[in-house]
């Protein structure tokens, strides 16, 4: 018997998605009633590559200012400076162009200013990395006196507008492109796995899979190849599909810690941390994780669950290395002694045995 459950809308109006859809940017603008368009994004993205500038003639008499000064995991400062030049500048409409650490500052500066005036400013998105921040509610930022992550979750900044134009991800590195797929690729596994029915997203999430790993190595081999990148970003969206619906698990909340604390990019945590937490989930989770097996063709029908279910651990684990990506947490400057608090915390947070979260920990380290 199917059991009961309840799927959230997110209020995003349109996903615009294929080579040179960049360019209903400015009348999606006009539909939105935006006259003073305010940009934010990165520094490498505003300087070294041609993107920003060609945002800003793009934009012609509705662009107001770009804000470049946002930087990996969203230190709050500049979340606090970007929301100074939003109000110098009367923005009324805001632009995200980059990952997820743009896309969330500027839910950030929506929040803020929502908060000052009782009017939220709406955000169109434009991401260059696989994150999916911009199909979310959610917003992650670090506080620079903790050097912890936190954040919050609010339906009325998730960005009204996505375009997913694979031609803006040209100037993503491949190392960051590849990370981020792999963080997508986290968002689909723990989607199958969280608490409760959530059918539809299954269905997308195992598609997600499968795509990912068929086209994040095409796009790994050819860095230009606009078809492998464009079906790349159309996973990430399936692997992150109504996310007020499905809770994270595990290895989010790992990389949430680690990333915060050692500066590791989200999509490495995940390179490092999805496969083990896999691995962990095999005694509880079996049944909900076999299918990415079947998926992926890894196992006949008569494989056990627990069976399929570590065919696709290793199946992840071979992908990370196949992509070249960190797969080990001393890698990336995580000492060992680091490991009990990082375990610790999480298991805290996640309600989980902090023996068996020290076990992942010490596998991936």
């Amino acid at each position: 018997m199917t059991e009961q459950g309840i799927y959230t809308f997110l209020p995003i109006e349109k996903v615009i998605h294929g080579p040179g859809s960049v360019g209903q940017l400015p009348s999606e603008i006009d539909r939105l009633g935006g006259r003073r368009v305010l940009i934010i994004t990165g520094h490498t993205l505003a300087y070294e590559t041609p993107l920003v500038r060609d945002l800003e003639a793009m934009l012609g008499d509705r662009y107001a200012a770009t804000f470049s000064g946002i930087r990996q995991h969203v230190p709050e400062s500049g979340i606090a400076e970007a929301i100074q030049l939003a109000g110098e500048t009367r923005a009324d409409l805001l632009v995200s162009l980059g990952g997820g650490s743009p896309i969330d500052a500027t839910k950030a500066v929506a929040r803020a200013i929502l908060d000052a005036s009782a009017q939220i400013l709406p955000q169109i998105a434009l991401p260059t990395t696989l994150s999916a921040a911009e199909f979310s509610h959610m917003a992650g930022f670090t506080d620079e006196q903790t050097g912890e992550k936190t954040g919050f979750t609010d339906p009325r900044v998730t960005p009204r507008v996505v375009i997913l134009d694979p031609e803006l991800t040209l100037y993503t590195p491949n190392w960051l492109w590849s990370a981020s797929g792999i963080r997508a690729l986290d968002h689909a596994v723990e989607t199958l796995y969280s608490p409760g029915d959530h059918p539809v997203n299954d269905i997308l999430a195992l598609q997600a899979i499968g795509d990912l790993f068929t086209y994040l190595p095409q796009a790994k081999q050819d860095p230009k190849d606009l078809e492998a990148k464009g079906r790349c970003q159309l996973a990430a969206w399936m692997s992150f599909f109504g996310p007020a619906t499905v809770r994270y698990g595990l290895s989010h909340r790992l990389g949430r810690i680690i990333g915060a604390t050692y500066g590791v990019p989200h999509g490495i945590t995940s390179a490092i941390t999805l496969a083990h937490v896999m691995r962990y989930k095999v005694e509880s989770e079996a049944a909900r994780l076999a299918p990415i097996a079947h998926t992926l063709n890894l196992v006949n029908g008569s494989a056990s669950a627990r069976q399929a279910t570590l065919a696709a651990a290793g199946a992840v684990a071979e992908l990370v290395k196949d992509l070249e990506l960190p797969f080990r947490l001393r890698d990336v400057g995580v000492p060992q002694s680091a490991l009990e608090d990082i375990a610790t915390k999480a298991a805290d947070q996640m309600s989980e045995d902090p023996a068996g979260v020290l076990g992942v920990v010490e596998a991936a380290w």
